[in-house]
């Protein structure tokens, strides 16, 4: 059932009101418009999931060093830097570049499971 009749015209400002009060189906909003309208979210590991895609050990990378990464120069402190050479996280880098080697799809699997175990750490 569509808020809408067919033919009717409405004006501008019935949208925002509709959208407000959440009368409308993604039908009606994809259909009239406003499938911009209110709050859009992100998951916070969507860009890492993105990066780990185009290329899975860069995705290990980003995944291992986390929040050590500043935003102001330099961008890799002393901390970030220790993080990397660690025994344990150079395993990982070195299985993720080996597995991605041999035809992507491995390495794309490892690092996803990787970054997926360390989120269920981060809770």
């Amino acid at each position: 059932m569509a808020l809408f009749e067919p033919g009717k015209m409405y004006s501008n400002d019935d949208i925002p009101t509709k959208l407000s009060a959440n009368d409308w189906t993604l039908y009606d909003k994809i259909t009239y418009g406003g499938l911009g309208y209110g709050a859009f979210t992100l998951p916070s590991n969507f860009f890492i999931i993105i990066i780990t895609c185009i290329f899975p050990p860069l995705g290990q990378l980003i995944n291992i060093l986390g929040n050590t990464i500043s935003d102001i120069p330099p961008y890799f402190t002393l901390e970030s830097l220790k993080l990397l050479i660690d025994y344990k996280n150079v395993k990982i880098i070195m299985y993720s570049f080996l597995l991605t080697s041999l035809f992507y799809i491995p390495g794309l699997v490892y690092v996803l499971g990787n970054i997926v175990d360390s989120d269920d750490i981060k809770k």
